[in-house]
């Protein structure tokens, strides 16, 4: 899974996973506990116990088949299933800040990360946060203050699909170190895989593209071995929103045709906005695919 010359369809459609039977098709591991040949078996495997399998709420066979594959598409070292996208954005928003910080975020993004940053945060921890129109870079630098931690970004943004520029989004915050997260659940890691455009860490509810199906409630988080390493051992495990094994099965099961879908949906979405862009009745239509977005070069650039 870590061969970078694999394609994004050979990672989805290959199950990296030995089964002692030969199944072609990872096996749901509907367990909580793990047993053990012996003490010694046990000590050993407690001193790497978020790369073992002792607890299906640290680590689980499925789950972990699933999240291998997401963090090789996405182009990160490890990922993290969580019981639902929130789950996932809120673990990794509360893993950059502590109290009395600073977030920096932009106008349109998904209302319960709005709530989440806007009244939660503030409430529980005087965190202040900054919404910007994040469609110019200049206005992240003009928000940053000396207490600023998080730049939260979500690319393409909720219902206007306003864009943001990663690369020199990143390269703003990596100067002042200010940590970076994205919501990229609407482009999905098929069209825009930000963690190689410099974002430190990547979410998606799983619910939607990756899932695929209305049948999974899951979200993921995607970064490199270290940041995720400590989220393991402090967010995820400390709040408990794990993803239990019957939904990390029914997610594998959505990756194989994820390419499949995402092209489709690519497909069918150009062809709604093309008939829709020349309708009488319809002002303008905002989709990064078409020519009229205004934000067409960078869609073409980072998408």
């Amino acid at each position: 899974m870590k061969d970078k010359k694999l394609k994004d369809e050979t990672i989805l459609s290959y199950d990296n996973y030995k089964d002692q039977h030969g199944a072609v098709v990872p096996p749901l591991y509907q367990n909580s506990l793990f047993t053990f040949e012996s003490w010694d078996h046990i000590d050993k495997a407690f001193d790497g116990k978020y790369e073992n399998f002792i607890y299906s709420r640290l680590l689980n066979p499925t789950v972990k088949v699933a999240e291998d594959k997401i963090a090789a598409i996405c182009g990160g070292e490890k990922a993290k299933l969580c019981a639902s996208g929130i789950a996932a954005i809120t673990s990794a928003i509360l893993h950059c800040v502590n109290a009395n910080d600073h977030i920096i975020t932009i106008q349109n993004i998904y209302g319960p990360t709005n709530n989440f940053i806007s009244k939660y945060l503030k409430e529980k921890f005087n965190i202040t946060s900054t919404f910007i129109d994040g469609k110019d870079v200049k206005n992240f630098e003009n928000a940053i203050q000396e207490n600023t931690k998080l730049i939260y970004l979500e690319s393409p943004a909720s219902l206007t699909y306003e864009l943001q520029d990663l690369k020199a989004i990143s390269a703003l915050a990596k100067s002042r170190s200010i940590k970076t997260v994205i919501d990229n659940t609407w482009a999905s890691p098929v069209f825009q895989k930000p963690l190689k455009l410099g974002i430190d860490i990547e979410v998606h509810s799983v619910s939607k593209y990756l899932g695929g199906h209305s049948d999974v409630v899951a979200g993921v988080i995607v970064s490199k071995a270290t940041i995720l390493d400590s989220i393991l051992g402090n967010e995820h495990e400390l709040l408990g929103a794990k993803m239990a094994p019957f939904e990390g099965w029914l997610i594998l099961r959505s990756l194989r045709t994820l390419m499949i879908r995402m092209k489709a949906h690519q497909e069918n979405a150009m062809h709604v906005s093309q008939y829709l862009e020349n309708h009488d009745k319809v002002k303008q239509v905002f989709y990064p695919g078409l020519e009229s977005f205004p934000q067409y070069d960078l869609a073409q650039k980072q998408m």
